[in-house]
């Protein structure tokens, strides 16, 4: 099982993306293992891809999530992500935080992301 970042999301769908080619080549090797992200991440996802697509694309994209990932709730680890982003002194965003109190909630140890922020939390693999 892997937890999907939003910058391997992003890269994803988004084809002039710069790691594009690298999420596609990514992707291929991953697809038929269980892909999770967090309604977070489609949230942060949306954000990043205003800047990037029109409006009709992203809308596009939004739904065809769930024909790619397993979304699984967040909203009740905000405590659990507070305390991460202390632990790690404020270094990791608020998002990033969230994302590893859900891994370590349900038990992944694997995120797939291009934001190597990630590489210095205990316990998580960062692959890219």
């Amino acid at each position: 099982m892997y937890f999907l970042d939003t910058t391997f999301v992003v890269a994803l769908f988004v084809s002039n993306d710069y790691w594009h080619p690298q999420a596609l080549e990514v992707y291929k090797n991953i697809k038929n293992h269980e892909l999770v992200i967090s309604s977070l991440v489609i949230a942060e996802t949306i954000t990043v891809l205003k800047n990037k697509l029109e409006t009709k694309e992203i809308l596009e994209i939004y739904r065809s999530i769930p024909n790619f990932f397993q979304v699984i709730e967040d909203t009740n680890c905000y405590g659990d992500a507070m305390s991460e982003f202390v632990k790690y002194d404020s270094t990791l965003s608020f998002f990033d935080a969230m994302y590893v109190a859900i891994m370590k909630k349900y038990g992944i140890n694997e995120i797939i992301s291009f934001d190597s922020d990630f590489d210095k939390v205990d316990n998580i693999i960062r692959i890219h």
